[in-house]
């Protein structure tokens, strides 16, 4: 992506904020392309929103919406980091970056990033970091990303509650 000139939407398609009703424009099923989403139903979607919109500062989800179908396209979030080190300076972290198959090979993916770059300029962060797989590695340097450092993982594994056979989960309220 040349420096400085943000990567333009093509027709049909709305760059904007996640919103409170984009679990009914197929929030679940576009996240389910990239990963697991559990049992996410609608009103876990929305004490998540909730917990994340009182955070506003940190966390900025962003979706590309289909015109014709109202349907969500693309996604993809930046979290903010406060950082003690850079004079308390923050870092982004772009996570869930998915673009649905049927809008895939459009430019989606660049113009989300590009977006979120800015808002992480703007958010005072001095870098951004996105990890992904080896393949999407070429579609991210287009995008000005470059390969930096590895990065390593702990799983851990799910704890259950004793009353509930489901996985404790974060706290929003």
């Amino acid at each position: 992506m040349d420096e400085g000139q943000a990567p333009r939407l093509c027709d049909g398609y709305v760059i904007r904020e996640l919103c409170r009703d984009d679990y009914c424009k197929g929030l679940a099923a576009l996240l389910s392309q990239l990963t697991s989403v559990g049992d996410l139903t609608e009103s876990r979607f929305q004490e998540v929103f909730d917990f994340r919109a009182r955070q506003a500062r940190t966390y900025r989800s962003l979706v590309v919406e289909h015109c014709e179908s109202k349907q969500l396209a693309a996604t993809a979030t930046l979290i903010v980091e406060a950082k003690f080190v850079h004079g308390g300076s923050s870092v982004g972290h772009v996570e869930d970056v998915v673009v649905d198959s049927n809008h895939q090979r459009r430019g989606l993916a660049r113009c989300l990033l590009a977006r979120l770059a800015e808002e992480a300029e703007r958010l005072g962060c001095y870098k951004v970091i996105l990890d992904c797989k080896d393949e999407n590695m070429a579609l991210y340097e287009k995008c000005g990303y470059r390969p930096m450092e590895r990065q390593m993982r702990l799983d851990i594994p799910a704890h259950k509650d004793d009353s509930s056979s489901t996985p404790k989960r974060l706290k929003t309220s």
